[in-house]
């Protein structure tokens, strides 16, 4: 056990996520005089300032057509509705009044988007400066956000070059707010669902869910058996789920290979502690891959009103899997963690627009003229940053099942550089030959 130390991040001894031990009181008093998550102040940490724009109280939805297709009672709770979309409002809110609380008059953040925007829009409230750093492959509306609230953005080339900052998505007082959505879960249910189903990246919205349930049990707010957590990754990137199939207690880093950036963490964290809480509450740890998120996006806007981002939309995609493996049984009571709005993830938006036959061709010629399916892949792989051609090709090929000559390749990236979308970022000597690098240039990513 450690004091509390705002520059440590990590266990010593393990580089795991550490964690706040709170005294719980003896008995809850919720606070209703409150607003959001501070009604649960008494099982967060203390701070003398609360900031606030209005985070947490989220509703929570009866399914009315996705449930019945699926033979569960399914509940949404829906985190897209907080002040800048996302379920880390409630994580900005309390991480800025601690900011507040010991004297801090700026805050420093490394974030993959949603964090970023958000500690940007708290931090715009509270005064406190805000330096961002991001790497290219952000979600441009998450950007947009960040700049929008007046925050400094700084613009890395990999986050490798992880800045010292003084909160990241794995970090404690980050952390502890989101126990707050397991406590509204069962406050507004009245009761317990059998499973809880909850994306991850870090680990940490899994982990302080379970830590939430056994600080309720202690206080004799939570009769029966706990939810089963059930955590859910993209296929590309799912450390977790290949510990829990595996059966071991260590998650081992990946290889990242997704489109779905908030979710894209090849060391997680809290993956351990993620591992303990889906094996003690009898849970699972499943993975999709991106074209079922992306069906599951589709559907919960057309049959619920929900538009949620790419990583919010795997809770779905993962339910739909267990149940075909028979895993979750019929007419389990099931909450759905919706963690963000899709009206954030402009590209998402675009590439489900660009399949409606109706409009494809007039948001095409937006963006500056029409560009063929084969060259739109070619500018998605380049979303993810700066590569050279044979990296390109073989992103097509594993990715994205597109094979095609390494020359045609190149006539493409000549058009595309015509035509403003690529351009050459630089070039290297590697064993005696010229490597060149391609990126997108603005026009680029407006296209996708």
């Amino acid at each position: 056990m450690y004091g509390y130390d705002l520059n440590m991040k990590f266990c010593v001894k393990c580089g795991c996520g550490l964690t706040f031990e709170l005294k719980l009181p003896r008995k809850f008093e919720y606070k209703s005089e409150l607003n959001g998550i501070w009604r649960y102040s008494e099982v967060l940490p203390k701070t003398d300032v609360m900031v606030s724009l209005g985070e947490g109280n989220t509703y929570i939805h009866r399914s009315t057509t996705l449930g019945s297709e699926l033979n569960v009672d399914l509940w949404f709770k829906d985190e897209t509705t907080e002040p800048t979309g996302s379920y880390l409002d409630r994580s900005s809110a309390l991480a800025t009044s601690f900011m507040k609380s010991i004297g801090l008059n700026s805050i420093t953040v490394y974030s993959k988007g949603n964090l970023g925007a958000s500690i940007a829009a708290y931090a715009a409230k509270s005064g406190l400066k805000a330096r961002i750093h991001v790497d290219r492959s952000i979600d441009m509306g998450k950007l947009y956000q960040m700049v929008a609230y007046g925050a400094e953005v700084r613009i890395e080339k990999s986050m490798e070059q992880n800045p010292k900052t003084n909160i990241a998505d794995y970090d404690p007082i980050v952390n502890e707010a989101k126990k707050t959505i397991a406590w509204e879960i069962i406050m507004q249910l009245r009761g317990p669902p059998e499973y809880i189903i909850i994306p991850m990246g870090e680990g940490g919205l899994a982990y302080y869910t379970y830590k939430a349930l056994n600080e309720m049990k202690s206080l004799g707010l939570l009769g029966g058996e706990m939810p089963k957590i059930i955590g859910v990754q993209p296929e590309g990137c799912k450390p977790i789920v290949e510990a829990f199939e595996s059966g071991v207690e260590h998650v081992e880093a990946l290889e990242a290979k997704t489109d779905i950036r908030d979710l894209m963490v090849q060391k997680p964290k809290y993956g351990k502690a993620a591992l303990k809480a889906i094996k003690d509450s009898g849970g699972c740890a499943v993975a999709v891959d991106e074209s079922e998120a992306r069906k599951a996006l589709s559907e919960l806007a057309r049959y619920e009103g929900i538009l949620a981002e790419p990583a919010a939309s795997l809770t779905i995609a993962g339910l739909k899997k267990l149940i075909k493996a028979g895993s979750i049984e019929r007419g389990a009571k099931v909450v759905c963690i919706i963690t963000g709005s899709g009206l954030k993830d402009t590209r998402t938006l675009r590439m489900m627009a660009l399949e409606s036959p109706g409009i494809s061709g007039v948001i095409r010629d937006m963006a500056g003229g029409w560009i063929g399916d084969t060259k739109l892949t070619i500018m998605k792989v380049l979303s993810s940053g700066e590569m050279y051609g044979y990296q390109i090709w073989r992103e097509l090929k594993d990715r994205y099942g597109l094979n095609i000559r390494i020359p045609t390749l190149y006539q493409h990236l000549k058009e595309l550089m015509e035509e403003g979308y690529v351009v050459k970022s630089r070039s290297e000597r590697v064993m005696g030959r010229i490597r060149e690098y391609y990126t997108l240039t603005e026009k680029g990513l407006r296209a996708i």
